[in-house]
Order: C-alpha cells, then structure tokens, then sequence
C-alpha cells in the first residue's frame, strides 16, 4: 500500500486531477461502489440534499446555520470554493483542516482500488467519508451539476430540496426547462418530502416527485415569500406549512438579511418537512448576523488620500442571479465584470444593474475568458457610444488597481461574474490587508 503520509493537499489535489481522463463523467455506480466500501452512503443522521441553478449556496448555510442553533452539530459540502479548498467541507461552520483532508483523501484512494473518480466525485468521498467518522447530528450536502446523475446523490437522503430550475451548464443539462426540472428532481426519495422554491416550476418538477413516490412541497402551494414595507422598512411576509402533514399555515414576518427571500422560504419550510422548526425569533436572529462569503459580500476601503470606496462582491453568473442582484443593490456606481467563456455573458450583462461605468477583466483560469472575448460580447448588447465608460483590463487586479486610483469618494462598485471573479477580488484585498498601504474592513 502506498505511504500517503508526505502528501499535503496540493499534492492531493494534483492526484485528484489525474486518476480520470474527463473533468465530468455522470453517473453512480462508480461512486457507489466506493462509497459502500467507505461505509458512507448516510453521513449522519439527517442527510439534506440541495439542488438548483441558483440560490444552493445561501439555502444550505441558512439551513446548517439553523441546525447549528439548535445545538446540533452538522456538516456542510458545497462547491465550488472561493479561496480554498477546505471551505468546501465544514462542521459548524468550521473548515476541515489540512491534515483530515488529507487522510480523508487518503480513505478514498485506498478504498477505490483502480477504479476512476472524476475531481468532483473524488472529493465528494472524501467529505462524506469525513462526515461519517464525526457522528454528525446532520449534514446539508450541495450537488455540484444537475442532480440526478451527480456524486452527491448516492447517498441515503431524508429530504431534498431544488431552490430553483434555470438554464445553466447547458452543455451538460441541455436548454429545456423540462428537463433540467426532471434531473434536479430525481434527487426525491420515495415517501419523503422534496422542496421546491422555483415559482411556477415546469410541470415536470412534480411529476417526476409523484411518479418518485415522493411528496411535494412546492413555493407558490405549501409556502410562498413576499417582500413590503413595514414601518418604513423592507421586511418579508413569509406563508409556509410548519407541519406539512396538517395543511395548516403559519405566517411570519422577518427582516430582508443577506439571503434571498425565496431561500429563506424554501430552508425553512424544508426544516419544518423534517420536525425541525426554530421559532420565529431565532430565525430572525439567524438572519441577521448570517453572511455567505461571495453572496453580497461587502468591502469598505479607505485609501491613502482619505477617500472611502466601497465593493460589494457576488459570485452571480447567470441571468437569473444577475436579476436578482439587481434588486439588491438598485444604484451602483460602477460594475467590475469578470466571467467564464461558457456563461452566457450576454443575458448576464442585460440583468445587472443600471450603471454608466463598467470595467471588464480578463479571467486567466480553465475556461475563463479573457478581456477582447468578453468586450466582443459586452458591446453586443451595450453599444459604443451609448453614453457609458468602458474600460479593460487584463486582470481582476489590474481592474481593481485602476478603480482604486480613479474612484472618486463613496464610489460603490459592484465585482461579480464567477466564483474566479471572487476570489481574485479577494486575494488582491487580502494581500492590500497585509502591506497596510490600503485599509479594508468588512462590511
């Protein structure tokens, strides 16, 4: 047997990069033969699946962060990650360290005896091998694509949850709305509860959990979210079912937070499905203090020269987040804009807020596409001319460079386009943190 012993999670991730000759390869069998040899096929005691286009992220940490106040202790696998890799598996909000990534690694390496694991479904193992050994109360695990096919889905789950059905990795998922709701919503069990937030959803998101034997909860019927003013302030009046199986409805009003509001309907009325109901005021408490890094993540800066700029940084890549970020932050001075070749740049673009300053920036990164490819694709829908400031750069950096030495005072900014947008963003404010010639603070 091979001595693992030497190996850091560099080296790890290098292996794991290597030991199949696809990125992506759908499908269980591989994965559920090893995960039986692992013993790992239910992580803990409740296990949550989550699936969607958008909204999987929010939905999960509002979930693991209501499990958490209740004193359980619970684990959370999402991807991808921002900064690190150990921010994919966590416990209570707390990172695995390099060391149990490791031999977590290290497990499923033995375990697998030749056969080969795509990055994702490699890693996969390694979370739900880890969360085994812990004897967790709980565990909210994030599929990466699609549902029905994807690693994730072999375990033993007691609830699911599809936050929404949109067009995304259609390479993968193809254009058609009936069938991606069909392959989100394969991930039901027979007599347990699926959760859908996505308003008006294709009739085939509850055929397939009917034809499943499984039970349906869908926004818009069990519960639904609407957001207006009380008091002179945004708060959101939220309808759900705290006992399913009597069709009696509760309501109760809660403040906007950081999470979108049809994520704050589908986590707790997924909750409730499961006997695990917190009482209003906990809930508000929860969402007040709750942030998820990359999702309306803000930054204040105070530059040399006494000027205060302020970033707000969001991991948004489709239309359908991109709306919604409109939503949020209505009046922006400016757009730093960084995507994926593969993202539909166009739509995205459309969707964001209204602004007269846009810098755009190349992602060097597998699949990112550089500054000419995105302003030949920006200038398709915004025309030159058409009285808004365009600037390129090669980098995130070197955007970020420029914006910090142009902004006049209280400029807001909004950084978004990909998980890589983020985390240059966020490696640049970091490394700012360090010299001390900038100061940021969080915000």
């Amino acid at each position: 047997m091979a001595d693992f012993s030497s190996w850091n999670v560099k080296r790890w991730l290098e292996h794991l990069e290597s030991v199949h000759p696809a990125e992506i390869d759908m499908g269980l069998d591989r994965v559920r033969t090893v995960a039986e040899r692992l013993g790992c096929l239910h992580p803990a005691g409740l296990v949550i699946l989550v699936a969607g286009t958008n909204g999987k992220g929010t939905t999960s940490a509002l979930m693991s962060a209501l499990l958490s106040r209740q004193g359980f202790s619970v684990g959370c696998y999402n991807s991808p990650h921002i900064l690190r890799y150990n921010e994919r598996v966590s416990v209570n909000g707390n990172d695995i360290s390099d060391a149990d990534l490791c031999q977590s690694f290290a497990l499923v390496e033995q375990a697998r005896q030749g056969i080969a694991l795509t990055y994702f479904e490699f890693g996969t193992l390694a979370a739900l091998a880890w969360f085994k050994q812990q004897n967790l109360d709980a565990c909210v695990l994030e599929i990466g694509l699609g549902g029905r096919l994807d690693a994730v889905n072999v375990v033993d789950a007691d609830l699911s949850v599809v936050t929404s059905i949109g067009l995304d990795h259609e390479a993968w998922l193809g254009n058609d709305l009936d069938v991606i709701a069909y392959e989100k919503c394969s991930i039901v069990r027979p007599d347990r509860y699926l959760v859908c937030g996505q308003p008006m959803p294709p009739e085939r998101a509850r055929t397939t959990v009917e034809a499943a034997e499984g039970l349906w909860l869908g926004r818009g019927e069990a519960f639904d979210i609407t957001e207006c003013v009380q008091g002179g302030e945004a708060v959101l009046n939220l309808r759900f079912l705290p006992c399913p199986d009597e069709d009696t409805s509760m309501s109760w009003v809660l403040p906007r937070g950081f999470i979108p509001a049809a994520n704050i309907a589908t986590a707790v009325q997924a909750l409730a499905a499961v006997g695990h109901l917190m009482p209003e005021v906990e809930v508000v408490k929860t969402l007040k203090r709750l942030r998820v890094p990359g999702r309306l993540q803000g930054w204040q800066c105070l530059c040399p020269d006494g000027r205060q700029l302020r970033l707000t940084l969001d991991v948004a890549h489709n239309e359908q987040a991109a709306a919604y970020l409109a939503t949020r932050e209505q009046e922006v001075d400016g757009i730093l804009l960084a995507m994926l070749a593969d993202k539909p740049v166009e739509a995205v673009v459309q969707a964001l807020p209204d602004t007269t300053q846009w810098t755009l920036a190349g992602l060097d990164c597998p699949r990112g596409l550089d500054v000419a490819g995105l302003a030949l694709r920006f200038h398709t829908v915004v025309t030159q001319g058409s009285g808004v400031e365009v600037t390129a750069c090669t980098r995130v950096r070197d955007a970020l460079e420029h914006w910090q030495q142009t902004a006049t005072a209280d400029e807001h900014w909004l950084v978004v386009g990909s998980f890589y947008t983020v985390e240059q963003a966020l490696t640049y404010i970091h490394a700012q943190q360090k010299s001390g010639e900038y100061v940021w603070k969080s915000i």
